[in-house]
């Protein structure tokens, strides 16, 4: 749910409110916003996803393990990423 709030409310992006106002007019905020909200979300679904199969499937012991996996680099990609929306 907070991953549909980005969107409206930009300040919920770490990083992005803490910024001094002088370089808060060089970021592309629609952009940024909007990429975190899409990515957020994938996150999420694939996150239910995952616990969903693999409930189903009874392997349940791997599932941390696959959030490690899935998650880490999802995450270091999308802060690699978010970088082409800061023009400072």
């Amino acid at each position: 749910m907070p991953s549909l709030l980005v969107k409206r409310f930009p300040m919920l992006i770490a990083g992005y409110n803490t910024m001094p106002p002088a370089k808060k007019k060089n970021v592309d905020i629609g952009g940024l916003s909007s990429f975190m909200r899409r990515h957020l979300v994938i996150m999420g679904a694939l996150w239910i996803l995952f616990t969903v199969v693999l409930e189903l499937t009874g392997q349940t012991d791997t599932l941390a393990v696959i959030y490690v996996i899935y998650l880490l680099p999802y995450v270091v990609w999308m802060l690699v990423r978010a970088q082409r929306y800061d023009h400072n």
